[in-house]
């Protein structure tokens, strides 16, 4: 059976009047550099697929004269840190100490 439409007004819509007055931003440097290289290496290589033709490009950014960060060594990203849980909450009750619980079977 289909569902009913929603007649709830719980849920408000965003006016579009937001994204109207919102600026836009200017490029960055790598943006405008792409936008100037892609069609000149496109022209040059016309037999390459568009994801190849990006990395080149973007191979071509790291060592240009535009690149602000050109001769700084290259960034490595960290790989975040999962605290480990507590130990006696991962590992089972030790045998050694009788439990209250657990009724003793040697009667």
């Amino acid at each position: 059976m289909p569902k009913a439409p929603s007649t709830s007004a719980s849920k408000s819509k965003k006016s579009g009047t937001d994204k109207e007055n919102k600026t836009k931003r200017e490029p960055s440097a790598y943006n405008k550099f792409v936008s100037a290289q892609m069609p000149i290496y496109k022209a040059a290589n016309p037999d390459v697929n568009p994801k190849t033709a990006l990395k080149e490009v973007s191979g071509m950014w790291r060592d240009s004269e535009e690149n602000p960060n050109r001769g700084k060594p290259v960034k490595s990203k960290k790989k975040k840190v999962v605290d480990a849980l507590p130990a006696s909450s991962s590992s089972p009750p030790s045998s050694s100490q009788p439990s209250s619980a657990v009724p003793s079977s040697d009667i």
